[in-house]
């Protein structure tokens, strides 16, 4: 009778135990590739950067390319629509969101620590991404190449400069693996 009651304790605990692993299998986030229907949905990102405000600052730059790159502006092509948001090291917004058009062979560029502002001492991180917002209105693509330098405040020399990331980026097969 006693080996009964702890088999069938085992098999309910075995039930349990079961479920609750199904619960924790069941709401994991399944890896999925981005399309180009999502493209507006996900950010471009700027890595980590470290600033001394006192002597440096960081310009993020945003150069609109035409798709044909012939350097002619084509009249019917509309602006894109550009938002800009920066975050400290903590992962707290610094400023509001800066939000522009961008027209095409046109450059915009934005200072991280606004001119004259000298409140933050010592160092400064900060990340920033950027994003073109989808207008259903505008057909147009909008290829945007985005840098960010980062210069001394005394010269206003570039001390280096970088391109965004985009995220995960697949390599193709070799050749002739295909």
């Amino acid at each position: 009778m006693k080996t009964k009651l702890t088999t069938a304790k085992n098999i309910v605990l075995a039930g349990i135990f079961g479920v609750l692993i199904g619960f924790v299998v069941w709401n994991i986030n399944r890896v999925s590739a981005y399309t180009d229907s999502d493209r507006a949905l996900h950010h471009n990102d700027f890595g980590i950067v470290t600033l001394l405000p006192a002597s440096q600052n960081a310009r993020l730059n945003f150069v609109r390319v035409e798709p044909d790159d012939s350097g002619v502006e084509d009249p019917n092509m509309q602006p894109c629509i550009v938002e800009v948001r920066t975050f400290n090291a903590n992962g707290r917004a610094y400023g509001t969101p800066d939000t522009f058009e961008l027209r095409p062979g046109v450059a915009v560029s934005r200072n991280v620590i606004p001119a004259g502002s000298t409140t933050i001492e010592g160092t400064f991180q900060f990340r920033a991404t950027f994003r073109v917002i989808d207008d259903p209105n505008i057909r147009n693509r909008c290829e945007v190449i985005p840098t960010m330098e980062v210069y001394s405040r005394e010269t206003g020399g570039t001390l280096f400069m970088y391109p965004a990331a985009k995220g995960f980026n697949p390599q193709p097969d070799p050749p002739g693996l295909n």
